[in-house]
């Protein structure tokens, strides 16, 4: 089904963005051969372009009140009654379709705005850098990669792609590592003499005790994005595991193509809802009415990436976890995927982009994902609107995180100290 987007934006201030930029943009590269460069390889991205499969999903087990690394939840594909056999899906693509409208215009008719779609200036602007810079940020990915092998800790992962991928694709270059990493470079770890580049730390964490909670990675903050952010996710490096249990929902087709995502998709896929609820309470708080509640998070290896996305209204989840999409079109080579830079780029600035589902997909799959009636079962659907970003939660202290002595229970049922209180 083709989307339909609507733009609530005045016309006056669209036309004031878009003369500034536009002199922006022509001082920028009028005496620039690296404009035809970049054109040609945003073109090249279009004519070459491999879609992202987005699949529904339903969570099945929630376990609330714990951190998103130690979260228990379980999820499956969403069922058809009359076909157990179909995979529901739709394509990234189709989310973002006024966007890649934008694109289009603009790569090959060079107009920026239609009646039918726009394409934003200032994330026009970053992959215009970005992309005639690309050679420059693929060598030094690849040396900083090479550099540090198998071995590489999350935090030189996080601060290479962040540093020299990410921040790149927004306006302004705003990001937010989380403090709790240890150690904590101070500066790029990447082999470019030239960079040297501070590395922002700060606090991350997020979510409600009775809920999830805990810290994602990094936070990108686009600039002049009115408290739009986008949360991330890093991972070293995912490895399979062997003689895995699948759920007997699975479908063959799923096991066949199982990614490795598999790993990580209790942490991320309730960090990405707890977000999407977060975001919707600081919209709400700064009294900004949000042009799509369809709320994207992303998650990144060295060789991967993944996009899951939450609408908090309607309680549709959806998810590319079911494969591993490339970052590179060759690892060997390091030569970034222009389709990754692409799906990444409209992620990064979905304030911009405003990514929708069909009305009509929204009306057949509202509550698809059961996140809202657990919660209205258990009483917890007014707390998610108290979600929001702190340092630490109230929370009991899992088993596996107590530093305190151990005793036997019969040593502890012979002490005459207990007063008849055997365990609390």
């Amino acid at each position: 089904m083709a989307n339909t987007l609507v733009f609530h934006v005045k016309k006056l201030s669209v036309q004031r963005s878009i003369s500034g930029h536009k002199v922006f943009l022509s001082r920028q590269f009028s005496q620039n051969v690296g404009l035809v460069d970049w054109k040609i390889k945003l073109r090249r991205a279009l004519e070459n372009y491999k879609d992202l499969d987005l699949r529904f999903i339903r969570i099945t087990g929630h376990g609330f009140g714990t951190s998103f690394s130690n979260t228990p939840l379980r999820y499956r594909r969403l069922k058809v009654p009359d076909d157990a056999n179909v995979i529901l899906e739709t394509k990234f693509s189709t989310v973002f379709s006024t966007g890649f409208q934008g694109v289009k215009n603009y790569v090959y008719n060079n107009v920026l705005e239609t009646s039918e779609s726009h394409l934003p200036l200032c994330p026009l602007t970053a992959l215009s850098v970005f992309l005639t810079e690309l050679q420059k940020e693929e060598k030094t990915l690849k040396d900083g990669f090479n550099k540090y092998g198998k071995d590489i800790s999350e935090i030189w992962v996080a601060a290479l792609l962040t540093n020299h991928l990410l921040s790149c694709l927004v306006y302004g270059n705003q990001y937010m590592i989380c403090n709790d990493y240890r150690p904590k470079p101070k500066v790029c770890p990447c082999t470019n003499a030239n960079c040297r580049m501070d590395i922002k730390y700060g606090q991350t964490g997020l979510g409600h005790a009775d809920i999830w909670y805990s810290r994602p990675d990094v936070v990108l903050i686009p600039k002049q994005a009115d408290g739009y952010m986008v949360p991330l996710w890093y991972i070293n490096e995912l490895e399979e595991e062997e003689n895995e249990d699948y759920d007997d929902d699975i479908h063959p087709l799923e096991i066949k193509d199982q990614s490795k995502f598999k790993t990580l998709a209790s942490q991320v896929l309730s960090q990405a809802i707890t977000f999407a609820f977060y975001q919707s309470n600081i919209m709400k708080k700064r009294g900004i009415v949000p042009l799509t509640t369809l709320v994207p998070s992303l998650i990144l290896t060295p060789n991967h990436y993944y996009v899951i996305m939450y609408d908090y209204k309607n309680d549709i989840l959806l998810s590319s976890g079911h494969s591993d999409s490339s970052l590179w079109y060759d690892s060997n080579e390091y030569r970034l995927n222009l389709s990754a830079i692409l799906h990444i780029w409209m992620v990064l600035n979905y304030k911009d982009f405003i990514p929708k589902l069909d009305p009509e997909v929204s009306r057949h799959f509202v509550k698809s994902s059961n996140v809202h009636n657990i919660l209205e079962s258990l009483n917890l659907f007014e707390e998610t609107k108290k979600i929001e970003r702190k340092n630490s939660f109230s929370f009991d202290v899992n088993d596996d995180e107590v530093n305190g002595n151990v005793r036997d229970v019969q040593d502890y049922l012979k002490d005459p100290h207990d007063n008849g209180k055997l365990w609390y």
